[in-house]
């Protein structure tokens, strides 16, 4: 039996009523990709504020680019390249300080007591300092793995490296987020969820 090959991107026809002209369209990508984008840049970006901003370039990109994009691809995936291309670009132009650490921006999980959710907000607060001191290609490999939850090929079409290159880097961060967690008190089974 042939591959069928990968599925049809949901957002297929939004994105051709919104080349066509229909704003209501563009609007729905936006509903539906905002919360993903913003919480993607906060991550990699480690400042809230910033996220916003860049969110909202994103999209402003996106929508002045509607001509351009041709369906070869999730639309996601091209839209989480304008989103790292942009984030890029704003710490180039900023100084070469740390990233602040960004707290988990989710709720924590309900659990069975006080105690366990002061432990899962801990637990995410520590990774978020974590991930903050990685270099930005080992913190944009293990978000858009992680978080994102894309393959290696896409994150290689995405980035425009190999796809083994990143699968190491992959690895290395893993590895320099388990020695941190270790280090800042943490039990190695917390470690098992990145």
């Amino acid at each position: 039996m042939p591959d069928p090959g990968p599925p049809p991107d949901p957002d297929t026809d939004l994105i051709r009523r919104w080349q066509g002209g229909d704003r209501a369209a563009f609007e729905g990508l936006v509903r539906a990709w905002q919360g993903p984008v913003a919480r993607f840049l906060a991550r990699l970006t480690g400042s809230a504020d910033q996220a916003r901003d860049l969110t909202q370039d994103v999209f402003l990109r996106v929508y002045l680019s509607a001509g351009k994009y041709r369906d070869d691809g999730r639309f996601s995936a091209w839209l989480f390249r304008v989103a790292v291309n942009l984030a890029r670009d704003a710490a180039r132009r900023t100084s070469r300080r740390p990233v602040a650490a960004l707290p988990e921006t989710e709720p924590p999980s309900p659990g069975p007591s006080a105690d366990g959710q002061f432990e899962d907000r801990e637990r995410a607060a520590g990774v978020a300092a974590a991930l903050a001191e990685l270099s930005p290609p080992l913190r944009e490999v293990v978000l858009l793995r992680h978080y994102e939850d894309m393959s290696f090929e896409e994150m290689a079409r995405l980035l425009g490296t190999p796809a083994s290159t990143l699968k190491s880097r992959f690895t290395v961060a893993l590895r320099q987020l388990q020695e941190r967690l270790t280090a800042n008190g943490f039990a190695p089974e917390d470690c098992h969820d990145l």
